[in-house]
């Protein structure tokens, strides 16, 4: 596969250097090697909520999966989630976005051939929809015009980013049939909502044929559901996300994948309650264990990672994350003056003396008078207190304050939250912060975390395919839950939407870890990962991606007993 652009992290070419027109449809993608052997027919998982078979509006995630087996885009992720040619022969920077050129040849599972119009028509479908889950994927385009039958125009302000707009479904504009007709693998044959989808093989794919000749999608209510198919030989393939799914993994007529999902765990600090000090959030960072909960609470599905990236992703960074060193934290906190006074394990500190009244305000023209306060003289003259017959107060007696943080979580019996929430709570008390869960029905997360009575939130967070950060680290981020503004972050996030290169956008994203590792508006426990499962007659020899179960799908065999 002919990859968009090459990445190279030892020295970065300036944007001038950069030559779009090298992206020429001459490169051609890969063909599949033919099977040596007939393949038999795969039986999968599919949603019982599945709606309507419409690529460009069905809200389902695991079905936008499945539709991937049909529906093919401009532009697709490669295995480091970078932008690469699919239906696209060519990219080319222009003025006002780009110039896109059609690959020659690709036929339309009704025998249709593949033109502009179709991409015009798909986009204008997703803009007029009331609701799609690609109009967030489009939004950095302006307009797309056919300017030929395989020649487009895209307007867009964005630079290297506007290119991840263009992975939405193409379909047909001219579709006659029961179904929307795509360039993908395979083709839709039948569909009944809610319970059954079947595909048989396009063998007019403009790739080589799938050796699979098709694939039957049954209806599961549930994961729990979807594993009992599995187990029962119901399904031959599925990707679940219970943690027990190890006691079937172990079986050796089982193989396993484990693939990351996108999704990540966050640990956010309220940055106007006691967090607001850096110190301070550096001793959480020195004291919060992520192996500990990868393995205890997510049984070993997730990785651990210090900035929100998918650690394989062509973004990603080995950048130098504050580790866990729970002595340090302790340290940190007695230089702030942190200390166990009364013994039971929490760190306390002498509350600071009240501060003198603000003095009265005097006539205009004149001095105001010292406000004077008779306690404060008495309690700073030993003479006075001897007249008054008091003795100095013993150190022991002096009022105290404590650190106590709250942690707001939800409360679900299926969110494994309240499990690290725990956890949390056992780790902070090792360096003496007693951590406190409030733990609220998900749907009223919003309304809590708006009141601003917590110091930490955990909660999980889907990560964009571009890598942005800008919803969670803006300063008028729509997601900022902590308060975070940084002037830094802020140009480091405008660089990125404006870098109208690869390398201007990987250098852009690097400013933008460094920044978090500097300020620290967010703790990132994990990437979460999903597992997929197999019988021993099904071979799936790539890497898979949590958006796409079924990538590669051509050069996967299935031969059962």
């Amino acid at each position: 596969m002919c990859a968009l652009l090459t990445l190279t992290t030892s020295a970065c070419q300036s944007e001038e250097a950069f030559n779009w027109s090298q992206l020429a449809e001459s490169a051609g993608a890969t063909a599949t090697p033919a099977p040596a052997v007939e393949s038999g027919a795969l039986t999968v998982a599919m949603p019982t909520a599945s709606g309507a078979l419409d690529p460009l509006t069905n809200p389902s995630a695991a079905m936008q999966g499945l539709l991937k087996l049909s529906y093919e885009s401009l532009l697709r992720l490669d295995d480091r989630y970078q932008p690469e040619l699919w239906l696209a022969g060519s990219v080319t920077r222009t003025d006002t976005g780009y110039t896109i050129g059609l690959r020659e040849g690709i036929l339309f599972h009704d025998g249709k051939g593949l033109t502009a119009r179709d991409v015009v028509t798909s986009y204008e479908a997703i803009v007029e929809a009331e609701e799609s889950p690609w109009k967030e994927v489009v939004a950095p385009i302006t307009d797309i015009r056919a300017e030929g039958e395989r020649l487009l125009a895209v307007d867009t302000e964005e630079g290297y980013a506007a290119l991840y707009a263009l992975t939405f479904p193409i379909v047909s504009s001219a579709s006659s049939g029961d179904y929307p007709a795509g360039t993908g693998p395979y083709a839709v044959s039948a569909y009944r909502e809610g319970d059954s989808l079947d595909f048989t093989r396009w063998e007019s794919w403009w790739r080589t044929p799938a050796q699979i000749p098709a694939i039957h999608a049954v209806a599961c209510a549930d994961d729990e559901s979807v594993l009992n198919s599995f187990q029962a030989g119901i399904l031959d393939v599925c990707a679940v996300d219970m943690l027990t799914v190890s006691s079937v993994t172990e079986r050796s007529d089982v193989s396993r994948q484990d693939f990351l999902t996108g999704q990540v765990e966050l640990l956010i600090p309220n940055l106007s309650g006691a967090l607001g000090d850096l110190r301070l959030r550096t001793v959480l960072a020195h004291a919060l264990n992520k192996h500990d909960i990868i393995a205890n609470t997510y049984q070993n599905h997730g990785v651990a990672v210090d900035v929100p990236v998918l650690p394989d992703s062509w973004l990603a960074e080995r950048v130098a994350g504050l580790e866990y060193d729970p002595d340090e934290a302790r340290r940190l906190l007695q230089s702030l003056g942190w200390t166990d006074l009364d013994g039971d394990g929490y760190v306390d500190r002498y509350a600071a003396a009240t501060p003198s009244p603000e003095p009265t305000p005097a006539p205009d023209g004149e001095e105001p008078t010292p406000s004077i306060d008779p306690e404060q003289v008495v309690a700073s003259s030993e003479v006075l207190q001897g007249l008054l017959g008091r003795e100095e107060t013993p150190e022991a007696s002096r009022p105290t304050e404590n650190l106590v943080l709250t942690l707001l979580t939800n409360e679900e019996d299926t969110s494994s939250h309240r499990d690290a929430a725990s956890r949390l709570v056992t780790q902070c008390a090792a360096v003496g912060i007693r951590l406190e869960v409030e733990a609220v029905p998900f749907a009223d997360l919003a309304k809590n975390w708006q009141s601003g009575e917590y110091d930490l939130l955990l909660i999980a967070y889907q990560l964009p395919d571009d890598g942005d950060l800008s919803q969670l680290l803006r300063s008028d981020g729509a997601n900022n839950r902590s308060g975070y503004s940084s002037a830094a972050m802020d140009a480091a996030l405008d660089s990125l939407s404006s870098a109208r290169s690869e390398e201007a956008y990987y250098n852009a994203m690097q400013r933008v870890y460094d920044c978090i590792i500097a300020d620290l508006p967010l703790y990132t426990i994990c990437m979460r990962t999903r597992t997929q499962i197999a019988g021993d007659c099904l071979t799936v020899p790539n890497v898979i991606h949590a958006g796409e179960p079924y990538r590669g799908i051509e050069t996967w065999t299935h031969a059962p007993d």
